[in-house]
């Protein structure tokens, strides 16, 4: 599935490193695996990072990093304790944020609960009185997990989002855990990429097994298998002659979500070609069952009661998103190849009703 989730209602230490070792991320009350992101008008896979504590060893770099914030800030680990210096200093900071945004620091450690399964520690940094960088992980038994750095941009010249990063991957040592997982990477640059400035780290494989980030293949992902697929399909509806608007669709892990989720559109990029009575036509590759599937769709009309998170910025603005959640309605095609596919939109397009997309 591209999208796994689970809200524990207990959870050891050890058993958090289970998941974590199996590819799960911790998200405010909930555990889940995404493999796909739709971020900067691109679609990526996500990648799986981990750091072998055991080996560990800040570079000079890093070390100087450290020596010029601990000359000039106060440094304090301990409990997470939200407050309203961390609330602002979150406010401030989440315009950073790509993809669904927490409303708000509580939100995003325990979505306003009084509590979590999770222990989930902060490392603080002070200048004075005043609050200038906090990051949160979770420890596990013999594993740790970052969760979130924030940091005050007039502070820039410290490197404070990288410095607490590094404080945190101290505190796994000085307590001996074996394994620091800062997150994801994906599978193109982006910049994501500063946590591998940590030290040589290993990522999760297809085969669920962790091996050497090096041996990575950016062409091994589901993003690069829909990519291919979706350019086909492309190449096809041009070869017949049929107009046809291609969208990135950052909504589509809703479809995966609750016990509505069946009603929910999961194509990542589908493929527009036009409207008919009974809503938007759209065509697409779904790495699942690895075939086309073609159907109806139209826009949720209760989509707040569904979204807790605030979408950022570039899903309202761009061109290129599928903006809105939408709704399935017939399925047309649930799994077909190439050449059914494009029989189907042969023969839908004559239909007297079909309005088919305007030619760009």
């Amino acid at each position: 599935m591209l999208v796994q989730t689970h809200f524990p209602r207990s959870l050891s230490r050890s058993r958090y490193d289970q998941y974590l070792a199996s590819g799960w991320f911790r998200g405010s009350v909930m555990l889940y695996k995404m493999d796909l992101l739709c971020l900067e008008e691109r679609m990526f896979s996500v990648v799986n990072i981990r750091l072998n504590l055991s080996t560990y060893e800040p570079t000079a770099r890093q070390r100087k990093i450290m020596r010029r914030v601990e000359s000039r800030f106060d440094v304090i680990y301990g409990h997470a304790q939200p407050n309203s210096a961390k609330e602002a200093l979150y406010q401030r900071h989440k315009r950073r944020f790509k993809g669904f945004i927490h409303n708000s620091l509580t939100d995003y450690l325990n979505a306003g609960f009084q509590g979590t399964v999770f222990d989930t520690r902060e490392v603080c940094v002070y200048d004075g009185d005043r609050l200038i960088a906090v990051s949160y992980f979770d420890l596990g038994d013999q594993s740790m997990a970052s969760l979130l750095g924030l940091f005050d941009d007039e502070y820039g010249r410290f490197s404070l989002g990288m410095y607490t990063l590094l404080k945190e991957a101290e505190y796994g040592v000085y307590t001996g855990r074996k394994w620091f997982y800062p997150g994801y990477v994906l599978d193109q640059t982006s910049d994501f990429d500063y946590k591998l400035r940590l030290g040589p780290m290993e990522h999760y494989t297809a085969n669920k097994r962790w091996a050497k980030l090096e041996n990575f293949d950016p062409s091994s992902t589901t993003s690069s298998l829909i990519h291919q697929a979706t350019e086909e399909l492309k190449e096809a509806l041009l070869k017949m002659g049929v107009s046809h608007r291609p969208w990135l669709y950052p909504y589509f892990s809703m479809g995966y979500m609750g016990p509505w989720s069946a009603f929910f559109l999961r194509l990542p990029m589908p493929i527009e070609i036009g409207h008919d009575v009974e809503g938007m036509v759209v065509l697409g590759f779904d790495p699942e069952v690895r075939g086309y599937t073609m159907m109806h769709i139209h826009p949720c009309p209760d989509a707040s009661q569904f979204l807790n998170m605030e979408p950022s910025q570039e899903f309202k603005n761009s061109r290129v998103y599928l903006n809105h959640l939408y709704q399935t309605g017939d399925t047309l095609l649930a799994h077909g190849d190439l050449l059914e596919v494009m029989q189907l939109v042969e023969r839908w397009k004559e239909r007297p009703d079909a309005i088919l997309c305007p030619c760009d």
